[in-house]
């Protein structure tokens, strides 16, 4: 059976013990199974025993990377016999330094998650950009931590996405809840005549529209996908999306709205467009809800996007 392995990034102090005790004490993540905790590197946040013993935890510490390989890795899989590993990774040092030793065959990364100061990162990405990069380029998840109200999320998300474009983004509080990103601070301008939706924002507009489609009604947008025609569909309908990764590259689904159109007929599955619609809600029986609908305004067919995967943050 395989064995997931967990790593956890950032610099000193930048909440990644805390995140890894939350998370092994959350009942959703953890159900009494075996976890072998590897710590490189220890903050003023420690591992206590009792905390051990009530989250079936082991742990071993190591001073340098070098005391890795692995030999070592297949001696603690067989002392411990975990059913997950969780990593704490300094974050001053190369990741790829870690990836690159061959682990045990049944253990297989599944989650690389960063932590970050939301407070000290302007001055980190000024003066640190190296390092930064390293904490920030191979996440799947990058958590800014110790958000206040005066916390540039859209700031904080452009520095991101810049460097990665994949990574799932968390804002939270200094009280630990999560934070979304208000209205205010989305990368499109809600309140325009027209709202521009660029291709890296598309995951994060289509989200927001599905969570919030009243929010959307009567908006007119302008956005780019893929057309999928679908036999089910009445003759003035199709459907414009982007693929988006469910759960590994090979994966993927297109995730889009239906079009109401008067050109449905001459659209062809795989069909390129960018699209300017109108958008209502109506109710979905299949989603039991309200949804947006887009009503064609113009279009024009364009080639093909060079990343058509998008994101969802």
């Amino acid at each position: 059976m395989a064995i997931p392995v967990y790593i956890f990034c950032g610099f000193l102090e930048s909440g990644k013990t805390t995140l890894i005790q939350t998370t092994l004490k959350d009942e959703g993540f953890n159900e009494g199974e075996k976890t072998l905790l590897l710590v490189f590197e220890e903050g003023i946040e420690e591992y206590d025993s009792k905390f051990l013993k009530e989250t079936n935890t082991d742990v071993e510490y190591f001073d340098d990377l070098s005391q890795l390989n692995t030999d070592i890795l297949r001696e603690l899989d067989n002392k411990y016999t975990p059913d997950r590993v969780m990593v704490e990774f300094n974050g001053t040092w190369n990741i790829d330094d870690f990836l690159d030793i061959e682990m045990p065959l049944d253990w297989i990364v599944v989650q690389i998650l960063s932590t970050i100061d939301a407070s000290t990162f302007t001055n980190y990405i000024n003066n640190m950009r190296t390092f930064m990069f390293n904490v920030i380029n191979p996440a799947d998840v990058i958590v800014f931590n110790r958000c206040d109200e005066d916390t540039k999320k859209a700031y904080l998300r452009t520095n991101v996405k810049s460097i990665n474009k994949g990574a799932q983004i968390i804002y939270e509080m200094k009280d630990g809840t999560i934070s979304p990103m208000t209205d205010e601070e989305m990368p499109f301008d809600l309140r325009a005549d027209v709202i521009e939706i660029n291709d890296d924002d598309y995951g994060l507009w289509y989200m927001d529209a599905l969570d919030n489609a009243r929010k959307y009604d009567g908006k007119t947008v302008v956005i780019q996908g893929r057309v999928m025609r679908r036999m089910e569909d009445p003759d003035d309908i199709y459907v414009i999306g982007r693929k988006a990764m469910v759960c590994c590259a090979e994966d993927t689904q297109l995730i889009g709205y239906m079009v109401k159109s008067k050109h449905a007929e001459q659209m062809v599955d795989g069909d390129w467009l960018q699209l300017k619609a109108k958008m209502h809600v109506v109710y979905d029986e299949e989603y039991r809800g309200e949804v947006p609908m887009l009503e064609e305004i113009s279009y024009k067919r364009i080639p093909p996007l060079k990343e058509e995967l998008v994101y969802f943050s």
